[in-house]
C-alpha cells in the first residue's frame, strides 16, 4: 500500500494497494491526480527520480524530499556537486542527460538535526515561500505520521489478511 496522509492531522487523503514487488514511485504519480494543485508532497529518501519529478511538475504538486547520497547534484555549471550545499542545484540522472532531456531544478536545504543534519530538495525556489524553518516542521510532521504508521503495522502484525475481498 502506498498512502498519501495529512501531514498536520495524520488523515488518510488517498492510497493505492499492488503487489509486494509494486513500484511506490508509480503509486506515487498515479496517485497525484487526487491532490489539489500547489499542494507540497513531503516524502523520504525512496521517492527521487526524474520520472517522478516530471511527474509532480505536471501535476503543479510541489515536493520535499530527503536526499539520500545516491543522488547526484549538479551546480549551475553543470559539475557535480561534491559536498552538499544550500541552494540551487539540478538534478539530472546520466540517462536523462545522454537523452538530452532538462535538468530538474531544486532548492537543497539543510535541515540541522541532533545527531546528523537532514539535507531537503525542494522545488520550491524562493525561499520566502518554503523557509528552512517551516522545511524543517514539515519533515518532522512527515517523521511523527512515518512513527504512527510503524505503530500501527506492529499492532495488526498478528492479523492475517486472507482475501482482498470480505
Amino acid at each position: 500500500i502506498t498512502a498519501i496522509v495529512h501531514l498536520r492531522y495524520g488523515l488518510l487523503w488517498s492510497w493505492r494497494q499492488g503487489k509486494g514487488t509494486a513500484s511506490e514511485q508509480l503509486h506515487l504519480i498515479l496517485l497525484l491526480a487526487t491532490l489539489p494543485a500547489r499542494s507540497l508532497l513531503v516524502t523520504d529518501a525512496g521517492y527521487i527520480g526524474y520520472e517522478l519529478f516530471v511527474a509532480l511538475s505536471t501535476a503543479h504538486v510541489h515536493y520535499l524530499i530527503r536526499m539520500s547520497s545516491r543522488a547526484t547534484l549538479y551546480t549551475e555549471e553543470q559539475q557535480p556537486l561534491r559536498h552538499w550545499r544550500q541552494g540551487l542545484v539540478w538534478y539530472w540522472p546520466q540517462w536523462a542527460r545522454d537523452q538530452k532531456l532538462p535538468p530538474v531544478q531544486a532548492r537543497l536545504v539543510r535541515v540541522p538535526g541532533k545527531k546528523v543534519d537532514v539535507w531537503l530538495m525542494t522545488d520550491v525556489l524562493q525561499a520566502q515561500e518554503l523557509s528552512r524553518a517551516t522545511a524543517a516542521q514539515f519533515y518532522r510532521w512527515r517523521w511523527r505520521n512515518e512513527g504512527f504508521f510503524r505503530t500501527y503495522k506492529r499492532t495488526i502484525s498478528g492479523v492475517k489478511f486472507r482475501s482482498r475481498t470480505v
